[in-house]
């Protein structure tokens, strides 16, 4: 085993401590994959890292997930299973839950697991004690999540290129997909959201063809060396509506806005406060219906979050988006996401694709 994952095994440790808790478990999952360096599939099958305060750690797992893992962490103890056996069992054998430990439970456990042990046993949410180590990224997984941003940031100015009047959304979903296997990235997603569908944030793309005169808004990211992308810009197809101009130009400065209030010790929820200001001068506050942004890395939306009430102090490594928008029910949505990276002189933004007083306009 050799960094980074000695010093976070160290630091997972150090967290069991400070929580009065004997062992984390972890079932496949994010948390798994930042521990050991390991990507292991999640299944109905029991698989199960488990982190004792003190000891080696060793994992639970079905025999036909044993050799990939061994092939990824050799230096990890394997408790390996038959699909006869019952590797509930196994496990409890191996924390003598007789002897009721405390449990810290990692996300993603499947639901009878997750009852069986707490039933016999305390067992406690790893939240608090996973969370604040993994939202400060190290100097690895800040490359990585810059790579990733110039992936992204190439793949938006590109699709925004190819789309034409015509395409359905899914035609240009498409061109984002096959773009980011090109460039190695893997599990590729892409919200293109048209005309009046761009007032739905979280559109599911559909076969609507592209019309003159739309506001498109282009939502994607993918995985760089398993770290995330996440950008959105928004477009227009030839002339789009007066008001789709004022809207861009308020949107893009709660923006600006929002990644000017990041800073060391800031409060989370004043990064949402700043960007929100701009939008409900404006008169559009109501139109602004989600958070202001979430943290990037293993997985997509991670702590922090940028939401009002959550007063957590941002710290140097974090890495999120600030991503506000106004969405116009039946007519038209202006979302614009950067991901950036705090700082001890504030925000440093990993996306550079471009911006301008006015959106970029694509042709029909």
């Amino acid at each position: 085993m050799g960094k980074p994952y000695e010093e976070r095994i160290e630091r997972v440790r150090r967290a069991l401590a400070e929580q009065k808790a004997d062992f984390l478990l972890v079932p496949a999952s994010a948390d798994f994959r930042w521990i050991t360096g390991a990507g292991v599939r999640s299944t109905e099958r029991l698989l199960c890292l488990v982190v004792p305060r003190t000891g080696p750690l060793f994992c639970i797992v079905p025999r036909l997930e044993s050799d990939a893992l061994a092939a990824e962490c050799p230096w990890l103890e394997r408790v390996v299973w038959d699909d006869d056996q019952d590797a509930f069992s196994l496990l409890a054998g191996r924390l003598a839950l007789e002897r009721r430990p405390v449990l810290l439970l990692s996300e993603g456990f499947r639901t009878a697991p997750l009852l069986a042990l707490a039933a016999r046993t305390p067992c406690l949410p790893a939240a608090a004690a996973l969370e604040p180590l993994r939202a400060v990224k190290d100097d690895e997984e800040l490359r990585l999540l810059a790579a990733a941003a110039g992936h992204a940031d190439q793949l938006v100015m590109e699709t925004a290129s190819f789309m034409r009047a015509g395409m359905t959304e899914r035609e240009v979903q498409r061109f984002v997909f096959d773009h980011f296997e090109a460039l190695g990235d893997t599990d590729a997603w892409a919200i293109v959201a048209s005309g009046p569908n761009g007032a739905l944030p979280h559109h599911m793309t559909s076969d609507r063809r592209l019309e003159e005169g739309d506001v498109v808004v282009l939502d994607l990211g993918a995985f760089t060396g398993g770290y995330a992308s996440d950008i959105t810009r928004t477009f227009w197809l030839g002339s789009p509506a007066a008001e789709a101009e004022r809207v861009y130009a308020v949107v893009d400065e709660a923006r600006r806005a929002g990644i000017a209030a990041v800073r060391v010790g800031a409060p989370a929820g004043a990064v949402d406060a700043a960007a929100r200001a701009v939008i409900e001068r404006e008169g559009y506050g109501a139109c602004f219906t989600h958070r202001t942004g979430h943290g990037v890395g293993l997985e997509i939306h991670e702590p922090p979050y940028l939401v009002k009430g959550n007063d957590r102090p941002l710290v140097a490594g974090m890495t999120h988006s600030v991503e506000p928008g106004i969405y116009l029910p039946g007519r038209f949505g202006v979302r614009l996401e950067d991901i950036v990276v705090v700082e001890a002189g504030g925000a440093r933004r990993l996306n550079q694709a471009p911006f301008t007083p006015a959106p970029q306009r694509v042709r029909g």
